[in-house]
């Protein structure tokens, strides 16, 4: 949406018809105080209302010095009128009433209007009634009209509006869009419960059990609710604390004792969260991480080892008796087979392999001297005892094929174990040190945060006394002053204690919630109602799923706009101090913006006009993250937002404001200088600014103590 033109007629001092064509960038309007300014930005207010926030008639909206003129039942209108494109097409909306004066002198309003022209081609399509503000709101929508217009710098911070955060995120972030997903997954995890419950109480086996469980998920889900109620409720009041001590801070004169003490508290909590980190306490998990359950082993390892040395000796002999009575055996088994045959059989090696080999070739025994053919009783006689000789050969071959008393190698896997624990017994006979060690060291840890907590509390008590002494004050209200502070700040300290506090419980308590759902899951999935649980997990996690983008769409909203408004912030300050303007979300949804340093910390008293610029930097990137989300970019309007700028500064806004792309419209009484009780037009600042311009002034003569005498009237540069 572009302003092009506006026109106001008869509005308190713009007698007649009185008309501003305005630029795509920078159009400036300067003028003294009492010169129309504010009137020309109230007409703009009354135009664009559509939600009722003003009388639609008033007769402080009528022009007196028009009224002073009007004759006896004569009428004329006041009226402000807009022209402007939107979606490519021009558009005019008008509001106006008539007014007339009666011969008694009393004003009548009549005729009141609100009209919206639609440029067809050559046609003017005339809306009236209800359906004027329905496409005025689609155009330029009501809510977003309320970051568009901005009178003075004290309303330039959006934030002091505590709804402001919520519209911003709900506008301009696709936070809206999960919504209905999470409603309807909320919905949907009730009824999947609900039915699974069903099915579980149909199970005979399971169903107490599992009404159980229900109960224990209930009560845990209650629990965790309360206890994030009440957490929200300490966040609220830690908030509150830190704001009054935080307001009593950026008041008070700056002096270098309190910012010594506070370089010192810096310097102290920073020393204090280093050491914290060093703090490793998790003992439960190092147990099994770190292998100090292993702390004790040394004694068990060495009775492992003579209990895996007696069974090894004891498998040893029994395996040597048994090859030793499997060895008798079968040698008695061959003995008798040799006697069955009637002889008394030579040693296996006589005669040697090479002579019975010759002696089955020939055919014959050369011992005996008796023909052996082949196929004969002697023969086999003879082929048997070179096979009994070469199995003889075999013995280590042949124990492998026999069958073994011990099967498998159980002892001897026992005993490679042991040579594993042989090897980190080195490890396991240091553990002891190396525990006491580990303790010992958290130990002197917290003793040196003890100490820095201590001073800190010195420093934090001498911040009070610091920030309590005002001049002027009595002994008693010095007193009360500070006790008012060590109140405050010990509510902050107390507030941010439970919060920790409750969030170890809420984390306890989901544990345990996490670990009744499982039991419930298990007994449900092993019945009837698996199907139903399925479909409960399964919703549970899409729920889950929504519920962290929901949040996570709003963080990175959050970072977004932050990271635009540092954008303009820069372009408004350049070459001089800006910081880092940082948004904070606070525990009530709403939000403020701060300036941080460079080194983290928070900027208490920047001057006025680098809180103002500071705040138009967010309303920039509001504008601009708004052109994005609708795809139609809104204008921006001042009234006298520079006024706490110096000089210089005030040249390098405007010549950075006049290059920006983005329609801006600033009334300001600035470029003006007055010689000799006439107030005229600075030249020579004005020159460099890229901006169409215009002076409006009080139409001279004019009595200053007559209101129907005032006329302003509206000049080009």
């Amino acid at each position: 949406m572009i302003i092009k033109n506006i026109t106001i007629e008869n509005f308190r001092s713009y007698y007649g018809s009185n008309s501003i064509d305005f630029g795509e960038k920078l159009t400036l309007v300067i003028g003294a105080n009492g010169d129309g300014k504010t009137t020309f930005f109230e007409a703009l207010e009354w135009l664009f209302d559509t939600v009722g926030a003003l009388p639609i008639t008033d007769t402080k909206y009528i022009s007196k010095k028009k009224i002073s003129e009007l004759l006896p039942n004569e009428s004329a209108y006041v009226k402000a009128i807009m022209t402007y494109i939107s979606d490519g097409s021009e558009r005019i909306v008008q509001k106006s009433f008539k007014f007339a004066i009666s011969l008694s002198g009393e004003i009548s309003i009549s005729n009141y209007s609100h009209q919206l022209y639609i440029q067809n081609g050559v046609e003017k399509e005339v809306i009236e009634g209800e359906r004027v503000k329905k496409i005025f709101d689609a155009d330029f929508a009501a809510p977003i009209r309320k970051y568009c217009l901005f009178k003075g710098e004290e309303e330039l911070n959006i934030f002091n509006k505590k709804e402001a955060m919520s519209f911003l995120v709900e506008t301009f972030s696709q936070i809206r869009d999960f919504d209905p997903y999470v409603h309807f997954m909320q919905e949907s995890k009730k009824w999947a419960e609900t039915a699974t419950d069903n099915a579980m109480k149909s199970d005979r086996k399971n169903s107490r059990e599992a009404e159980t469980l229900r109960a224990h998920i209930k009560s845990e889900e209650q629990k965790i609710g309360e206890l994030e109620s009440e957490r929200r409720n300490k966040d609220r009041e830690a908030t509150n604390f830190k704001k009054l001590l935080e307001d009593i801070e950026k008041n008070k004169d700056s002096s270098a004792l309190l910012n010594s003490t506070n370089e010192r508290l810096r310097s102290l909590i920073e020393e204090r969260n280093n050491l914290g980190s060093h703090i490793k306490e998790n003992y439960t998990f190092r147990l099994l991480d770190e292998m100090w359950i292993l702390m004790g082993f040394s004694p068990i390892a060495e009775e492992y080892k003579k209990l895996v040395a007696h069974i090894d000796k004891e498998q040893r002999r029994q395996q040597s008796q048994y090859d030793q009575e499997l060895g008798a055996k079968k040698l008695a088994e061959q003995l008798q087979r040799e006697i069955d045959l009637g002889q008394i059989p030579l040693a296996l090696n006589i005669p040697d392999e090479n002579t019975m080999r010759e002696m089955l070739d020939d055919e014959i025994c050369k011992v005996c001297g008796r023909e052996a053919k082949k196929g004969s009783e002697a023969y086999n006689y003879m082929k048997m005892r070179l096979n009994n000789f070469l199995d003889s050969q075999k013995v280590a071959e042949q124990k492998e094929e026999e069958p073994r008393l011990f099967k498998y190698e159980f002892i001897r896997e026992l005993s490679n174990r042991y040579s594993v624990l042989l090897n980190n017994m080195n490890f396991i006979q240091k553990l002891n040190s190396f525990i006491d060690g580990a303790i010992a060291t958290n130990i002197d840890i917290h003793r040196k945060i003890d100490r820095i907590n201590n001073n800190i509390l010195e420093e934090e008590d001498r911040k009070k006394k610091i920030l309590a002494q005002t001049d002027g004050l009595t002994e008693d209200q010095l007193l009360s002053e500070y006790e008012n502070i060590s109140r405050w700040w010990s509510g902050r300290n107390d507030a941010e204690k439970s919060i920790e506090h409750l969030q170890i419980q809420i984390d306890s308590h989901k544990n345990l919630l996490s670990g009744y759902r499982e039991q419930y899951s298990k007994i449900s999935k092993e019945s009837s109602a698996a199907m139903y649980e399925r479909s409960s997990e399964a919703i549970r996690k899409i729920l889950n799923a929504f519920t962290g983008a929901k949040q996570k769409n709003k963080q990175d909203f959050l970072l977004q706009l932050e990271k635009e408004a540092n954008f303009y912030l820069e372009l408004l300050n350049k070459s001089d101090f800006r910081g880092y303007a940082r948004i904070e979300e606070l525990p009530d949804n709403s939000a403020q913006i701060v300036l941080i340093d460079n080194d983290g910390t928070r900027i208490y008293n920047p001057n006025t006009a680098l809180k103002t610029t500071m705040y138009m930097s967010l309303l920039f990137a509001i504008s601009k993250l708004t052109s994005i989300k609708h795809e139609n970019d809104f204008p921006l309007i001042f009234d006298a937002p520079t006024s706490s700028f110096t000089t210089s500064k005030e040249r390098d806004f405007f010549n950075v404001i006049g290059n920006i792309q983005k329609q801006t419209i600033i009334f300001s009484k600035s470029f003006l200088i007055e010689d000799n009780g006439t107030l005229t037009l600075d030249d020579v600042r004005l020159r460099d600014i890229n901006a169409k311009k215009y002076r409006i002034k009080k139409k001279e003569p004019f009595n200053e103590k007559e209101l129907s005498t005032i006329h302003t009237i509206i000049e080009s540069i």
